[in-house]
């Protein structure tokens, strides 16, 4: 049977495509130069999967493994395609991505499963959310409109203000680190399939 792959090109100044092989034992790199490095599935104790909108690519999906010796792989859905722009490839990555997770729960049960921010990163986005949110109610509230003349000003820019909070709370909810098994993987942690409503990113650009 031959083994489930994946190949991108990760930029502009990339040499060729890097392909990706789900092997029995290990996931295998092979670099364009035709060179192998792999990382044993055992060796793998934690992954992490998340939707980050980058420039020219707010459809990225990355998927994240950290090893016992403190490494870390990023493989993402985002091609560059010579002479154009990024492509998405996600019809490869995803069928790429569950098979990997289904060899890493098969090689080390205890490998643990994240989906969204990591807590650091969590906790600057809640930070940055909070303090544009008061920043725009204070502008609501101080910067001087034609409808400060109208009786019902207050309660209008009250109403806007009340109404950015289900927004924030919203992209709170979906940022929120969050552990899953291995072989049951969130929706949202994945690219939509193909004709499906994208989920809408609770994330910037790093």
């Amino acid at each position: 049977m031959q083994a489930i792959s994946y190949r991108r090109r990760r930029g502009p100044v990339s040499r060729g495509e890097r392909e990706w092989r789900v092997g029995d034992d290990a996931l295998v790199m092979v670099n364009p130069s035709g060179g192998e490095k792999r990382t044993p599935w055992r060796d793998v104790i934690g992954v992490r999967l998340y939707h980050e909108q980058l420039r020219r690519r707010p459809w990225r999906y990355a998927f994240e493994l950290h090893t016992r010796q403190g490494g870390r792989i990023v493989i993402d859905n985002a091609h560059w395609a010579i002479g154009s722009d990024y492509e998405d490839r996600s019809t490869s990555y995803t069928p790429f991505v569950r098979a990997a997770l289904a060899r890493i729960a098969a090689a080390n049960p205890k490998a643990r499963l994240l989906t969204g921010e990591t807590q650091k990163r969590y906790f600057f986005l809640m930070l940055t959310s909070l303090l544009a949110i008061a920043a725009l109610a204070f502008a609501l509230l101080l910067i001087r409109t034609p409808l400060d003349a109208t009786p019902f000003a207050a309660p209008v820019k009250l109403g806007l203000i009340l109404l950015l909070l289900p927004v924030f709370w919203l992209g709170v909810l979906r940022s929120l680190p969050r552990g899953a098994p291995l072989d049951c993987v969130p929706e949202r942690a994945l690219p939509p399939e193909p004709g499906s409503k994208p989920l809408a990113s609770a994330a910037s650009e790093r």
